[in-house]
């Protein structure tokens, strides 16, 4: 036991070094920063505000930025994240030198915080195959790979970590509150009342009484329902009788990648719950405006057809959303998005679980599931039901998605990709000038073409397909400018097929843009992102 959990901790440390290396490559260092000697795939990273460089050795590098690393050196010593991580803060603090010694100790310890969490997930982890949906969700153990902290979780301590997190492959139940009437919020785009099951109702009848028609029942993640029974003005409202704690009780449900969202196969849904802690970056509560904002895209999705030509791309919708008429601040404890599962759940799978790494073979997952020689038609098959759409969409209707890898679900027959799936609506963003006269053109939805267009570029070409790709050329043992010549191929034949101006936009460009996550982090202004521009590698390879 003492030996695995060493293992696991060796094996964080290196991780959140190449995490926070490929950031720091990405955001401040740009070309000048790595040397790589190709031929025997030696390395070095400059550092100049310390006057230092880590140096090693590559096992892959990657056109897209990410590389992985054999060892990491300083001086000629082994060195772990945190020495790297304070080379990265100076660096930093030339950026802007105001940076406060309290910004520096809060990035410290999130960085740690996601390395400490890391080692335990590694250290939970089984030799079991990602079969199903479920087990999709819960096999993300390494996470974003251009965050600097993609595993923290501030405000959890480790037992609640085992117990709460999808990557310990945990369930529980759910907590539940009787909302009074005057008190309950609710907004349905189709469905309407959901009924939770005969446990909790029976609990509801017996604690309500001759009361029980006044109230609806709320579901809350089992943490957050404990949490809030500690704040004094929620038990103002108790003292009104306008919320009943009805206990944690009903049908089991399992966390889902996002942490804070669940899984309830008994009632065949997903629970976008909020969740008053730090996970990655910010608190995961729901606001009235992002709820808002997710049934504004349901709504406008319907309303356009969202894919009706395309048969086999869908839309997983959120189809409600429910809340308590408190004030903001303590409404945005309750909301709660509801989203039905449509999709077959023994064959779909989160596109990000398939292109981690398992941590006992070490080997991406996508290896397990598709044969080498069947990878180049996999992803032929799934560029077709996936890129091409979601292309025809933005060209004609002006529809962009937050297609990263994490918001995207493939359904499998044997082992080859039938049907892709969007879903969490949230970051849906649609061109203004395209939307149908007449259209409530609010700010929430609508943006700029170029504002919207960005939305595709970065998260579904950048994000989504430059991990993808990443994945399959390891796999395939290529370089990844030869799988994005895949990419250009289906792009250039739908081009010229269909006329799409926005596929002939995004093969000429020159770079895309990608968030700088780590900068972001470190001078926290996440709502506000810096862009770093990123190689087209299509066109690169095609000018070659």
């Amino acid at each position: 036991m003492q030996e695995l959990k060493i293992r696991s901790k060796e094996e964080a440390d290196h991780h959140t070094c190449k995490t926070l290396l490929n950031c720091y490559l990405r955001e401040c260092g740009g070309a000048r920063a790595l040397a790589v000697d190709h031929v025997d795939n030696r390395y070095r990273v400059d550092f100049p505000a310390s006057h230092s460089e880590v140096f090693g050795q590559l096992a892959y590098y990657s056109a897209i930025g990410e590389h992985e690393y054999v060892n990491y050196f300083i001086g000629g010593e082994d060195v772990g994240y945190k020495d790297i991580l304070s080379l990265i803060i100076r660096e930093l603090c030339v950026i802007k030198p105001a940076a406060s010694p309290d910004q520096k100790m809060r990035f410290m310890e999130k960085v740690s915080n996601s390395f400490h969490k890391l080692s335990l997930f590694i250290e939970e982890a089984e030799p079991l195959p990602v079969k199903d949906y479920i087990s999709s969700e819960q096999s993300l153990i390494y996470g974003h790979p251009f965050h600097p902290f993609p595993k923290n979780r501030e405000g959890l301590q480790d037992k609640e970590i085992y117990r709460y997190s999808p990557e310990c492959r945990s369930f529980f139940q759910l907590g539940y509150v009787a909302v009074r009437h005057d008190f309950f919020l609710e907004d349905w785009i189709s469905g309407g009342e959901v009924s939770w099951g005969e446990e909790i109702d029976r609990e509801a009848k017996k604690q309500l009484g001759s009361r029980y028609q006044e109230y609806r029942i709320l579901p809350m993640h089992p943490w957050q329902y404990q949490h809030v029974k500690t704040l004094k003005p929620i038990r103002q409202y108790q003292e009104k009788q306008a919320l009943v704690f009805l206990g944690i009780l009903g049908p089991q449900a399992f966390p889902t990648s996002s942490v804070r969202t669940v899984y309830l196969p008994e009632k065949k849904c997903n629970l976008k719950l909020p969740l008053n802690l730090q996970i990655t970056n910010i608190k995961r509560n729901n606001t009235s405006i992002q709820m808002q904002r997710t049934l504004e895209a349901s709504r406008y999705l319907i309303d356009s057809q969202c894919f009706s030509n395309e048969s086999n791309t869908e839309v997983s919708y959120e189809t409600g959303t429910m809340s308590c008429a408190f004030d903001e601040h303590l409404s945005e404890l309750f909301t709660l998005a509801y989203r039905p599962v449509g999709f077959d759940p023994s064959s779909t799978f989160v596109v990000s679980s398939l292109v981690e790494k398992d941590p006992i073979s070490r080997l991406p997952r996508l290896q397990h599931l598709v044969p080498v020689q069947r990878l180049k038609e996999w992803l032929y098959r799934y560029l077709d039901i996936s890129l091409l759409p979601l292309m025809r969409e933005a060209n004609a209707k002006g529809i962009h998605f937050e297609s990263h890898l994490q918001n995207s679900l493939v359904t499998l027959n044997e082992g080859m990709p039938e049907k892709f799936i969007m879903r969490d609506l949230e970051g849906v963003s649609v061109e203004r000038e395209k939307a149908p006269v007449g259209t409530e053109r609010a700010d929430t939805l609508f943006y700029t073409k170029e504002e919207a267009k960005q939305r595709t570029c970065y998260y579904f070409l950048i994000n989504h397909l430059g991990t993808l790709i990443h994945t399959v050329a390891r796999v395939m043992e290529v370089q990844e400018e030869n799988v994005w010549k895949i990419v250009d191929e289906v792009l250039g034949r739908e081009g010229r097929r269909t006329g799409n101006t926005f596929i002939e936009e995004i093969r000429s460009v020159k770079t895309f843009l990608a968030k700088k996550n780590m900068v972001s982090c470190f001078f926290e202004n996440g709502d506000t992102p810096q862009y770093v521009p990123v190689a087209n590698l299509m066109n690169q390879k095609r000018g070659q």
